[in-house]
């Protein structure tokens, strides 16, 4: 078909399990659409057909997508590169690479994507098609951050000079905070805007350190938590949450700690920003079984299985905020692919190949 007698393009969708139907007529000096009418959480595919005035070409394969209200971006330390995710994690929105991308976070206001550059000591901001459009510069390696959207502000762990960096999301400098403990590559931090503090992890510690961010700081220290990983602010009662070596752990504000799960290996949590509920994945070793489920807030933290050995070895979680019980991502060992589920725990989505070590954040 010669391409200069194109007239207009057809689209055709099918919604969930029908066939595929006429849908819309395109120009055919247009290179992109949009469906408005979509609808969340509802399985759609698309072909395309070019037509000159005489003839047709040949329907295009489909192409499947599950639209929702979030897209996750994915910070992929070891293969250089951030990516942002559709919905289902089936497609790829945008990409860029970068020497050393070890934390991502996303400004709810301004939509723009803050990213912490290892080797060259540095924030990126970019726009949400992850195109560099400011760059903060740091006099330390950051190993993970924190945003504080409403008063605009960077909580930065810097580990040569083992500091807690404030800086404002323009990059000006605030104030440097010396921690009274030795930061590790793997040390995690999170803002909890109801207790007005940060919360630290550090691999290996078995502690979890509170800065407390009033006119003047305060480092607490909270003992007897084995390994904790990455830290998370609850939102219902401030305080956080982290996975251990030994079940999940709470950290109340005022110091008190609850566990659960204790029994088994956590490699890591994701907290339902919404609801306060607590999204894991487990293993026993003593049983050799792994589990994915939550912590049911409204049921005094109850536990509800999803997923059981059917998917073992995960090592990331990140769940989809809302009411009830909710769809997640997570990342599975040995095919280093992230594996998206519904909230029936049915798998919607696939997209490979990934490193040992994420970050996730939703946009």
């Amino acid at each position: 078909m010669d391409v200069e007698d194109l007239s207009h393009y057809q689209i055709y969708r099918a919604i969930e399990n029908a066939e595929l139907d006429s849908f819309r007529t395109i120009s055919a000096d247009t290179n992109f659409f949009f469906d408005t009418s979509a609808k969340y959480d509802t399985t759609y595919r698309y072909a395309v057909q070019a037509f000159t005035e005489y003839d047709a070409g040949t329907l295009s394969d489909t192409v499947r997508i599950i639209p929702g209200p979030v897209n996750f971006i994915i910070a992929d330390f070891y293969n250089f590169v951030v990516q942002k995710l559709t919905y289902d994690a089936e497609h790829i929105m945008a990409v860029n690479y970068f020497p050393s991308p070890i934390a991502v976070e996303i400004h709810p206001r301004e939509g723009n994507i803050y990213i912490a550059e290892y080797w060259n000591q540095q924030i990126i901001v970019t726009d949400p098609e992850l195109n560099p459009v400011n760059t903060l510069e740091l006099n330390d390696r950051p190993i993970d951050f924190a945003l504080d959207a409403a008063n605009q502000r960077l909580y930065i762990l810097g580990y040569d000079q083992n500091q807690l960096i404030i800086l404002t999301t323009l990059g000006a400098y605030i104030q440097s905070i010396p921690l009274p403990f030795q930061l590790a590559v793997k040390s995690h931090i999170c803002f909890d805007s109801l207790s007005v503090c940060t919360w630290i992890s550090v691999s290996g510690k078995d502690s979890l350190f509170q800065v407390q961010l009033y006119d003047t700081y305060q480092v607490q220290a909270y003992p007897g938590i084995i390994d904790p990983k990455k830290v998370y602010p609850d939102p219902i009662n401030g305080g956080c949450w982290t996975a251990t070596d030994a079940g999940i752990v709470y950290l109340s504000p005022d110091g008190h700690i609850c566990r659960y799960l204790e029994d088994r290996y956590i490699t890591d949590i994701s907290v339902n920003q919404q609801n306060g509920d607590i999204y894991y994945i487990a293993y026993q070793s003593d049983t050799k079984s792994w589990e994915t489920g939550y912590l049911d807030r409204s049921f005094d933290y109850e536990s509800t299985p999803i997923k059981g050995n059917e998917i073992p070895d995960q090592y990331y979680i990140q769940v989809i905020p809302g009411d009830g019980q909710r769809g997640f991502l997570t990342m599975q060992v040995g095919s280093w692919n992230l594996l998206r589920f519904d909230n029936s725990g049915k798998k919607i989505g696939e997209s490979g190949w990934y490193s040992g070590r994420l970050d996730i954040a939703l946009e």
